[in-house]
């Protein structure tokens, strides 16, 4: 077996590495058109600091049970760290019930801490993908270029 066999990524869409190419750093043009995305679906403003009106999880746990109702049944509304990072775990969790690929994926601190948010982006970005492939009436979805 060679060792480029482990190299190729997976066979199906983009993979991490060429994601991170296209998306090297964070995109504030992508970061609008998720916002827009964001809104319009859940009918939640996530205000002016894009990181932190997502960083508790609420937001975008309505957005999971609008792209697939009933997934998160309870959302912590309370300000503890521990329960924003409950609902961003359990947003994760859900996006992998979505058919998520495990590298397009964010971790919580990516996005609790600000740690990575050009990967919180690739992971949103992604998963507006999947929504619009599966509905193509959704003609405001942000695309991955």
């Amino acid at each position: 077996m060679s060792s480029t066999q482990f190299s190729k990524g997976p066979s199906y869409g983009l993979s991490a590495e060429v994601k991170n190419r296209l998306l090297s750093k964070y995109d504030p043009q992508k970061e609008a058109e998720l916002r827009t995305w964001i809104e319009g679906l859940t009918g939640l403003s996530i205000g002016p600091d894009f990181q932190k009106g997502l960083k508790d999880g609420t937001i975008l746990c309505t957005l999971m049970n609008k792209l697939q109702p009933g997934s998160l049944p309870k959302i912590n509304r309370s300000m503890q760290n521990w329960h924003q990072l409950e609902n961003l775990s359990n947003f994760i969790k859900a996006m992998v019930s979505y058919s998520m690929n495990p590298v397009d994926l964010f971790e919580a601190n990516d996005l609790f801490e600000s740690g990575n948010m050009t990967q919180v982006q690739v992971s949103l970005l992604t998963l507006a993908g999947k929504f619009s492939s599966s509905d193509p009436a959704q003609d405001h979805v942000p695309e991955l270029k």
